[in-house]
Formats: C-alpha cells, sequence, structure tokens
C-alpha cells in the first residue's frame, strides 16, 4: 500500500506539471492567435493604401504611400516571422502537454495494476482462511458423528 501511496503522489505531480503545460499552451495559442490578427491587419492595411488605375496622385503623395507601403512590408514580414516563432513555440507546448498526458497515464496504469495485485492477495488470503474454516467444521463434524 504504501508503494501505491508514493506512486499515487508521484501521479499528483504529474498531474499538476500536466495543468501547467496545458495553461501554457493556452497562452501560446492566445499569442500566436494575436500575431495572426496583426498580420491580417497590417495586410488590411497594404490593400487601403493602394491606388487605382487612372487616378491622378501628386509625386510627394505617391513617395510617402510609397515608402509607407515599404515600411507595412517591414512590418508585415517582421510580424510573419513572429507568428512564425510563435508557431513553433506553440507546436512545442502542445507536445510537452501530449507527453506530460502520457506520463500521467502511465502513472494510473501502474497504480491500477498495483492495487489490482494488492486486491488480488487480499482475495487469496480470504480464500484461504475460509479454506480453513470450512476444513476445521468439517473435521468438527467428523469428530462428532
Amino acid at each position: 500500500m504504501r508503494r501505491v501511496a508514493a506512486v499515487s503522489r508521484w501521479r499528483d505531480q504529474q498531474q499538476k506539471r500536466l495543468d501547467d503545460l496545458k495553461t501554457q499552451a493556452g497562452e501560446a495559442a492566445r499569442r500566436h492567435q494575436a500575431h495572426q490578427a496583426r498580420l491580417n491587419l497590417l495586410e488590411n492595411l497594404k490593400t487601403q493604401y493602394a491606388f487605382s488605375a487612372g487616378e491622378q496622385v501628386s509625386s510627394l503623395l505617391m513617395k510617402g504611400t510609397a515608402r509607407f507601403r515599404g515600411q507595412l512590408d517591414n512590418l508585415s514580414l517582421m510580424q510573419k516571422q513572429e507568428m512564425m516563432l510563435s508557431e513553433i513555440e506553440l507546436r512545442s507546448v502542445n507536445e510537452r502537454v501530449v507527453n506530460q498526458h502520457r506520463q500521467v497515464k502511465m502513472c494510473d496504469k501502474v497504480i491500477e495494476k498495483r492495487m489490482n495485485a494488492i486486491n488480488q492477495k487480499k482475495a487469496k488470503a480470504e480464500q484461504k482462511m475460509l479454506d480453513e474454516l470450512a476444513m476445521q467444521a468439517s473435521a468438527r463434524r467428523h469428530q462428532c458423528c
């Protein structure tokens, strides 16, 4: 029974780690979604600053808009990199969650096997005691009659 208690404590620690990793995975997913939303916003901004064909625009406005679009392109590129990094982080955390979940399930199986072994020992001991009592009762009946 002590072994089961020790494994149970270890399982509880593993479960706590799993819960912490799930929290980290949720935070990583939120960060990834935020990066995706910012990238979408930047991409939408680029399309808003496009000139239509035949539209007359001053050269100064054209230069300023081109420079601004260039900055938007750079920001989009940096945001794509941030999004890729957050995706890698999200995958890593999710992988750790899966591995930790396996640890918890392994602990559950060990506990279950040990409890089954203990219960089988108890059942055998009970059966042995019942057999001995039955033999004693049978011996008494034979002595009396």
